[in-house]
């Protein structure tokens, strides 16, 4: 038999997080299941509330992060925990805003039940936030797949069997960035879904965040960035050499993305991957 957990990465989304609890609540009970959420909680500087009880809900637990470290590395952690617990699991993450489609929610679980050796994702389509938070996030993608060649069109939300806890962990990269990850590391299976508003108050990704965001995603594939990038390069400097002196400019531009690829990796020591449960507090 099958444990069902919900992960869940919250900072300060206590409010949005007793709606969401009852619309997971409710696509349990249409499953006639019952689950666990475990929340990660972010060094939240707001207090969480006292839940009432749900009838599919069978306990919530919280573990909480000693200082905030941010929605990728609170996942990285939270699987961490679950690989220790060594159980049959069906692993469902969402982030704590309210902004990933529940509804989805019966046949992700649905899926990954049947399929355990893929990771089931949710592929974002229509997009709620402002024209050009989109557009951004439009190059954001198309500049991953330059210079990848994974076009990454999904975030967290996704379910899995615990068989795929090895995938996922078996290297450093969960502490960059959980999407570009799974990527790498597993074998996927995209289900469309909207994404949607938040439930409460306004988003905390900023334009900044975004792009520390796109360039952590971007890092967990640094050595084929780099494979062809150094292709770019040679194609570019002989345009150069043939007259086209524009070609240069691409040139410092895949020099320079390249180096912040570099100071993204240096910056998310990957040498507290392997001891992150220590970020833990002690109850």
């Amino acid at each position: 038999m099958n444990t069902y957990i919900f992960l869940l990465p919250l900072y300060n989304d206590w409010e949005s997080f007793v709606i969401l609890s009852k619309d997971i609540n409710i696509q349990m009970k249409n499953m006639n299941k019952t689950a666990k959420i475990l929340i990660i909680n972010d060094f939240s500087t707001q207090k969480p509330p006292s839940f009432k009880p749900l009838s599919n809900i069978k306990h919530i637990n919280i573990l909480n992060l000693k200082k905030n470290l941010g929605s990728q590395k609170a996942i990285s952690i939270g699987l961490k925990y679950l690989k220790e617990k060594n159980e049959k699991m069906i692993i469902t993450i969402l982030d704590s805003d309210g902004e990933d489609d529940v509804s989805k929610v019966s046949s992700m679980i649905s899926e990954a039940e049947k399929k355990t050796q893929k990771v089931i994702v949710s592929s974002r389509t229509k997009r709620q936030e402002i024209f050009m938070f989109q557009v951004l996030y439009f190059v954001h993608k198309l500049l991953t797949f330059i210079f990848t060649f994974k076009w990454i069109s999904f975030g967290n939300f996704s379910s899995f069997h615990s068989i795929q806890l090895d995938k996922i962990l078996s290297n450093n990269s969960s502490w960059l960035a959980f999407s570009s990850t799974v990527a790498k590391n597993c074998v996927i299976e995209k289900i469309q879904a909207e994404r949607k508003k938040r439930l409460i108050g306004v988003s905390k990704l900023s334009f900044l965040r975004l792009i520390f965001h796109s360039l952590r995603v971007s890092a967990v594939f640094f050595f084929r960035s780099l494979i062809f990038s150094s292709l770019y390069v040679f194609t570019l400097f002989a345009l150069y050499l043939g007259g086209f002196q524009w070609s240069l400019y691409f040139i410092l531009f895949i020099i320079f993305y390249n180096i912040l690829l570099l100071l993204i990796i240096s910056i998310n020591n990957s040498k507290h991957f392997s001891n992150s449960l220590d970020f833990l507090k002690k109850n």
